[in-house]
C-alpha cells in the first residue's frame, strides 16, 4: 500500500470516528419569568392577581422547579398573614414559609402560573407583602431566573347610610370615635348635596361595621366599595357663578346695593365674580360683585 492510500485510509477512519460520536446537545437562551404586573395596591376587600409566564427559551424541553418565598415589611404584633393562592390552591405564607412546585415547559413555549394575594382585614396603610419567585431548570441549574411581586395595602372608600338630616352629626361622632379607638379611619366626607349618606376612607370596612353596629340613626354600611375618583367631584369647590348666565335677572344679597335688582352683563369665572347693571340706577353703571352675593330671580329668555 502506497503513502497516498495510507493517507486516504486514515482520513476515512477519522470520518467514521467522528460519525460515531454522540451528538452534543445544543442549547440557546435560558429560563425566563415574565409577569403581567409586579406591584399591585389593593384594599382589604380586594385581591391582587398576578399572571407569571415561565418561559423556556432553550432548544429542549425543561422540567422547572419554582420556589416562592414570602417576605413581610412589618414586625411583631403588626404582622398578619396574607392569604396566598397559587393556581387556585391556598399556600402557606408565614414569614418563614416557602412554597415549591414543579412544572414541565416545552422548548420555546411557556406555562402560566396564577398567583392571588389577599390582605388581612387588619392590614395597615402601606403594609407590604412580597413574593420572591425563583425558577430553576432541574437538569441545568445554571438556567434560572427570579422575579419579585409586591402587594401593598391601601385604604378604600365606603358609604355609610344614615338617617336623613343626621349626616353631619354621625360624621362628627365617628371622627371622635376614630381618635379614641384605632379604627383605621383616614377621612370622613359628608357632602351637602348627598342626603342620607356619608363616606369614609378606611383600611378595614369590617372594623367599621362592628363599630357602628347598633348606633342610633345609622342604617349600616352600604355593600361594596367606592374610590376617591368616584367622590372627587365633591371635594372640588363649586363656583358660585355656576348656573348664572349673561342676561339673567338677579337680586343682590349683600353690599351697598343689597335688595337691588340687576341684569347680569358679564361673568368672570376665574375670580368667581359677575358684573351687573342696576335697574333703578339713573345712569347704567356696571357693578362687579361676588357670585355668592346674588340670587337669580329670572333666567335669560332664549330667543
Amino acid at each position: 500500500m502506497g503513502l497516498l492510500e495510507d493517507f486516504i485510509e486514515e482520513e476515512i477512519r477519522k470520518e467514521r470516528k467522528e460519525e460515531a460520536k454522540p451528538e452534543v446537545e445544543k442549547k440557546y437562551g435560558g429560563i425566563r419569568l415574565d409577569a403581567n404586573s409586579k406591584h399591585e395596591m389593593v384594599s382589604t376587600k380586594q385581591d391582587a392577581s398576578y399572571e407569571v409566564k415561565v418561559i423556556n427559551e432553550t432548544s429542549v424541553d425543561q422540567d422547572i422547579r419554582l420556589v416562592l418565598k414570602f417576605l413581610y415589611n412589618t414586625e411583631g404584633e403588626n404582622q398578619m398573614v396574607w392569604d396566598t393562592y397559587v393556581n387556585g390552591e391556598k399556600t402557606p405564607s408565614d414569614r418563614d414559609d416557602s412554597f415549591t412546585m414543579e412544572l414541565s415547559v416545552a422548548s420555546g413555549k411557556h406555562e402560566k402560573v396564577r398567583i392571588t394575594v389577599n390582605p388581612p382585614p387588619g392590614a395597615i396603610y402601606g403594609e407590604r407583602f412580597e413574593i420572591v419567585m425563583d425558577a430553576t431548570s432541574i437538569r441545568d441549574q445554571f438556567l434560572s431566573d427570579s422575579i419579585t411581586l409586591i402587594t401593598t395595602a391601601k385604604p378604600t372608600v365606603i358609604a355609610v347610610k344614615t338617617q336623613i338630616g343626621q349626616e353631619k352629626n354621625i360624621a362628627d361622632y365617628l371622627a371622635g370615635m376614630a381618635k379614641r379607638r384605632n379604627l383605621g379611619i383616614y377621612s370622613i366626607l359628608s357632602p351637602k348635596p348627598v342626603k342620607g349618606y356619608i363616606f369614609l376612607e378606611v383600611m378595614s370596612p369590617v372594623l367599621i361595621e362592628e363599630a357602628i353596629g347598633g348606633m342610633r340613626k345609622v342604617r349600616g354600611v352600604v355593600a361594596g366599595e367606592s374610590s376617591i375618583d368616584e367622590i372627587e367631584h365633591f371635594l372640588t369647590p363649586k363656583l358660585a357663578v355656576e348656573g348664572i348666565a349673561e342676561g339673567d335677572i338677579v337680586e343682590l344679597s349683600a353690599g351697598p346695593f343689597k335688595s337691588e335688582k340687576a341684569r347680569v352683563i358679564k361673568i368672570d369665572a376665574s375670580n368667581d365674580e359677575i358684573t351687573v347693571e342696576l335697574f333703578e340706577a339713573t345712569v347704567p353703571i356696571p357693578v362687579t360683585v361676588r357670585g355668592d352675593h346674588v340670587r337669580v330671580l329670572e333666567k335669560e329668555k332664549k330667543r
